[in-house]
């Protein structure tokens, strides 16, 4: 199914609404992803939107995955992460920058800050499919 530019634009004008806001800056650091809203987008059926915050260690690295019919908006509020993506290469993304990961793309991702990073991340989905698979290298 394919995504409308008013979903993908509410889904970056959410990320942007939600990274600016107090109660997702004072959550407390994990390195798991947390799991901050889950809803279903009622005017596209079947499809999902999924909003994870994560704190990344220094050096802590995402092994390579993808979203099988999954978009993934990644908005880095502190710090900087870099991805390698399959067809793309190599991209870092630093506080205040955002990146999009196609569906069905092979990435990868490793904190590329001396700290700790934080991003928020947003995933539009079909409800029926995993989050995501790994894709072994």
């Amino acid at each position: 199914m394919r995504l409308s530019k008013a979903v993908v634009l509410a889904g970056c004008g959410a990320i942007l609404a939600a990274a600016g806001t107090t109660w997702i800056q004072a959550q407390t650091p994990s390195t798991a992803p947390s799991q901050i809203l889950a809803t279903d987008l009622v005017n596209i059926p079947g499809q999902e939107a999924l909003f994870f915050m994560a704190d990344w260690r220094p050096n802590q690295q995402l092994p390579w995955h993808a979203h099988p019919e999954g978009h993934e908006f990644v908005y880095v509020i502190q710090g900087a992460v870099t991805f390698e993506i399959d067809g793309v290469g190599s991209r870092t993304v630093k506080a205040g920058e955002m990146l999009y990961v196609r569906p069905d793309v092979p990435h990868r991702a490793q904190n590329a800050h001396d700290g700790s990073s934080r991003t928020l991340v947003v995933r539009i989905k079909d409800k029926s499919k995993p989050i995501m698979v790994g894709v072994p290298r």
